[in-house]
């Protein structure tokens, strides 16, 4: 099930958009809230990410896998460090299985969400991998200082893409108690 949360109404009049079962169910001010793709939610994956065609494929790579999800999607940085904040609408925001975070997003770089994530205590121990298209050596050193998992170049392929849907489920896998 693919379902888009938009907001509506001022931002100010904002309740929650989360439930105590960790489902989105209210928004403010006509911008997209997020996306949640529910497959049985026995992992939860946040997705920062600006493309929503790279979404697309993420989530039919992942259905590939039969892993059985829940993806909730932020479009922008500024909704990423308000949920790891636990600010408005995020307040109740259940913790993720893994983070996976677009590396150039705009306005906030995925630097600055990286950051977010380590001064979060309660992100402790969930893995985060970055995805980008850029393939410079010197981003991948300065993730490794971020204590990033894995750091994914983006394919330009659809057989490539698919892929990123096994690397996945391998993290949450080692990810998960024994």
């Amino acid at each position: 099930m693919f379902e888009t949360m938009y907001r509506s109404g001022p931002a100010k009049s904002l309740t929650t958009a989360w439930d105590s079962r960790g489902m989105i169910v209210a928004a403010g001010d006509d911008r997209p809230l997020g996306v949640a793709l529910k497959h049985g939610a026995v992992v939860r994956i946040l997705v920062i990410e600006d493309n929503l065609s790279d979404v697309f494929l993420l989530e039919r790579a992942l259905k590939r896998q039969e892993l059985r999800y829940e993806l909730v999607h932020l479009l922008t940085g500024g909704d990423a460090l308000a949920f790891f904040r636990g600010q408005g609408v995020y307040a109740n925001a259940p913790v993720p299985d893994l983070i996976l975070v677009d590396l150039n997003l705009s306005k906030y770089t995925g630097e600055d969400i990286l950051c977010e994530i380590q001064r979060s205590p309660h992100l402790a121990g969930v893995p985060v991998c970055v995805w980008s298209s850029s393939q410079s050596p010197r981003d991948e050193g300065i993730l490794r200082n971020f204590g990033v998992a894995r750091f994914i170049t983006k394919p330009t392929g659809l057989n490539q893409f698919m892929e990123i849907g096994r690397i996945i489920k391998d993290m949450l896998a080692g990810a998960r108690p024994a």
